[in-house]
């Protein structure tokens, strides 16, 4: 089954039928530098979201193995990229990658064409696919 990029704008009512998602998102995010805990990270969405953001998930077999925020800034066809995170066991496979081009082709069809990097991860992926 291939990765499927999945945006979600709250935890409990979403396309992923899956009762444990918040909890998941949260391990997925205890693994990464970014927030001190995976609950941090789950605060931080939740208040994300109230204002009108999105966190794309990255699912294989119905399960988070990946994970971005994506921001609205308040400039027009702009998007900032931040926050991402790989299952571990997923790390240094070529996934985020492949994510984050599934992420920019959504949020383009949505008519935002232009993409801010959270982190210099986030900015070589982005030249690699000449987004910035």
């Amino acid at each position: 089954m291939p990765l499927e990029s999945v945006a979600i704008n709250n935890f409990e009512n979403n396309r992923i039928d899956d009762p444990e998602l918040k909890l998941r998102v949260e391990k997925l995010y205890d693994s990464s530098s970014e927030f001190a805990t995976g609950r941090d990270a789950v605060a931080f969405f939740e208040k994300a979201f109230a204002k009108g953001d999105i966190l794309y998930l990255g699912m294989f077999n119905e399960k988070p193995i990946a994970a971005i925020g994506c921001f609205n800034e308040g400039i027009e066809s702009s998007r900032l990229l931040q926050y991402i995170v790989l299952h571990p066991a997923n790390r240094g496979r070529g996934l985020a990658p492949k994510f984050v081009k599934q992420v920019t082709d959504i949020e383009r069809k949505k008519g935002n064409t232009k993409f801010v990097p959270g982190c210099g991860a986030i900015h070589r992926i982005l030249a690699m696919y000449e987004l910035i």
